[in-house]
């Protein structure tokens, strides 16, 4: 992710999607999304937004010049592995028996309702995937460092804020188009109830929080066999080339998308971060 080091916007923006693709960033980000949306079921544009801000709580900070937390993160990547495998091991235990997270203590003006307790849940989510994301942080750091020296502190601001975006915009995609074509009336998500026979009692179970249990309960899987090889930054050599193809095609990309002042870029990026906001409050009051 070298173009990002230009501390342009467009630059930040790309290196954020390629960000996505990194190892210790999609083997959390993205089952912990899926998971998220198979709960939450409808207003998915809407969650991801609470997602995108879990994720931006850790990142916005470290992009800012937050350094130690960066080194925080990096220093107790196991701890966090393991703290983040309990988390979505008690997520797939809520979701198979279809409860929310009301114990979690959090102020409502925080967060939208995006479906009562499971708006927490998707905070908290956004908030470990940041934090398990955080071994790109470093490059972010070096852009707006850069952005700072050449401009100011709100050129900074916009770079974090282009990267972060761009990290969770394919989500945004995917929520956008789930909410337009209104995916949730679809067989898959309206689904139906299971009955399981576990120990005498009947447990109700229904398909979209049986999907999305065994979602968590498969990262939560992932994360210990990470932790417990002592390779918590393991990552597989097909992944490594799909990220080094993704840094080659986004370096093109940035050849030419720096063509177009950064100043239309920050319109361009912040107009489509807004539009989407428009969409997902609209499409929660319909």
């Amino acid at each position: 992710m070298d173009i990002i080091f230009s501390a342009s916007i467009i630059a930040a923006f790309l290196a954020g999607m390629v960000a996505l693709f990194a190892p210790c960033c999609i083997t959390v980000l993205l089952p912990a999304y899926l998971g998220s949306a198979f709960r939450e079921k409808k207003n998915i544009l809407k969650m991801t937004f609470v997602f995108f801000a879990g994720i931006a709580v850790v990142l916005v900070p470290i992009g800012l010049g937050a350094a130690w937390l960066a080194r925080v993160f990096r220093d107790f990547h196991t701890e966090m592995y393991i703290f983040g495998a309990l988390l979505m091991l008690v997520f797939a235990i809520a979701a198979f028996r279809g409860k929310g997270f009301s114990f979690i203590p959090m102020p409502k003006r925080v967060l939208p309702q995006v479906g009562g307790s499971h708006s927490k849940t998707v905070f908290l989510l956004g908030i470990f995937s940041g934090a398990a994301t955080s071994c790109c942080a470093p490059v972010l750091a070096g852009a707006v460092t850069l952005a700072v020296l050449t401009g100011t502190f709100w050129k900074a601001l916009v770079v974090t804020f282009a990267y972060v975006f761009g990290m969770t915009f394919p989500l945004f995609l995917a929520g956008y188009f789930y909410d337009r074509f209104k995916i949730e009336n679809s067989r898959l998500i309206v689904g139906k109830v299971f009955s399981f026979r576990i120990g005498g009692r009947t447990l109700m179970v229904h398909s979209t929080n049986l999907i999305a249990g065994v979602v968590f309960l498969a990262v939560s899987g992932i994360l210990f066999a990470l932790v417990f090889s002592g390779n918590a930054f393991w990552a597989p050599s097909y992944q490594v080339r799909i990220g080094e193809l993704l840094n080659a095609i986004s370096g093109r990309v940035f050849e030419i998308a720096s063509t177009v002042p950064d100043s239309i870029w920050s319109i361009i990026i912040i107009g489509i971060f807004l539009f989407l906001l428009f969409r997902a409050e609209r499409k929660s009051h319909v």
